[in-house]
C-alpha cells in the first residue's frame, strides 16, 4: 500500500486522511543552545533542552479523483479546509499519523501554526494548500505542598501532579462508504481484531455504510 497521511483529533473520534501525498515533508529540529563567554576560557555553549520540532508540507485537495489520489472517495476540499481550520483554533493537539507501505506508523502529537490556501486558474474546485505544524508535548501540572521543617513551613513541587485527560474515547462509530475495519483501526486506536470481536464481526471482516460499531 502507499504511504499514507492522516490527522486525527480527539482520539481518532475525527479525522482527516490527505487525499493527495505531499511531495516534500520538511522536518526541522532546531537547538535552543546558548554561546556565552567566560572570562579566561572564551565562548562556551551551553546545552539547554532540545526545542520542538516543526513539519512543513504542501498539497492541495482535488474537487475530482485523479490516479495520483491516495483513495477514491476523496472529501470535498472545502470540508477538508473547514476541517484543518477547526482544529486549528480548537485549543487542543492533533495527531500527525504517517503509515508507511510496510504499515509502520509514525504519530506525532502537534499543533497546527499555519494554514494557507488558494484556488488556481484551471483547477476550479480544487484547493491548494501549504502547512506547518510544531510538535506539542504534553506536560505535568505541578501542584505546591507545604511541610514543616525545623519549625519553619518549607515549600517544594509535588510530583504527584497528571496531564488532565483532554481526549474523549468513542463509544461508537458510524461506517462510512469505503471504511474497512483496518482504517477504523487507525482511526480511533483500537486494534481492528478487539472491534470485530465486540461487534460479532468474522473473517473477513465485512462491513457496511451507516452500521453503527461499538467501540471496546
Amino acid at each position: 500500500m502507499p504511504v499514507e497521511f492522516w490527522f486525527t483529533y480527539n482520539n481518532g473520534a475525527e479525522s482527516l486522511w490527505l487525499p493527495v501525498n505531499p511531495s516534500e515533508l520538511k522536518v526541522t529540529a532546531g537547538s535552543a543552545n546558548e554561546t556565552v563567554t567566560v572570562q579566561g576560557l572564551g565562548q562556551v555553549t551551553v546545552i539547554q533542552d532540545p526545542v520542538l520540532k516543526t513539519y512543513e508540507f504542501s498539497s492541495h485537495f482535488p474537487q475530482h479523483y485523479g490516479p495520483y489520489c491516495a483513495y477514491k472517495d476523496i472529501p470535498p476540499p472545502k470540508k477538508c479546509v473547514d476541517q484543518l481550520e477547526t482544529w486549528k483554533f480548537s485549543g487542543f493537539p492533533v495527531q500527525f499519523v504517517i503509515i508507511n507501505p510496510e504499515g509502520q506508523k509514525l504519530t506525532v502529537a502537534v499543533t497546527i501554526e499555519s494554514l494557507s490556501y488558494r484556488e488556481i486558474a484551471g483547477d476550479i474546485g480544487s484547493i491548494y494548500y501549504e502547512l506547518s505544524l510544531r510538535e506539542f508535548k504534553y506536560t505535568k501540572p505541578r501542584a505546591i505542598e507545604t511541610k514543616e521543617e525545623n519549625g519553619q513551613k518549607v515549600a517544594e513541587i509535588s510530583s504527584k501532579g497528571q496531564r488532565p485527560n483532554q481526549t474523549v474515547k468513542p463509544a461508537s462509530y458510524t461506517v462510512k462508504k469505503g471504511d474497512t475495519l483496518w482504517a477504523i483501526d487507525r482511526m480511533v486506536g483500537v486494534p481492528y481484531e478487539k472491534i470485530a470481536a465486540a461487534n460479532g464481526i468474522k473473517p473477513p471482516y465485512t462491513i457496511y455504510p451507516n452500521q453503527v460499531l461499538v467501540i471496546p
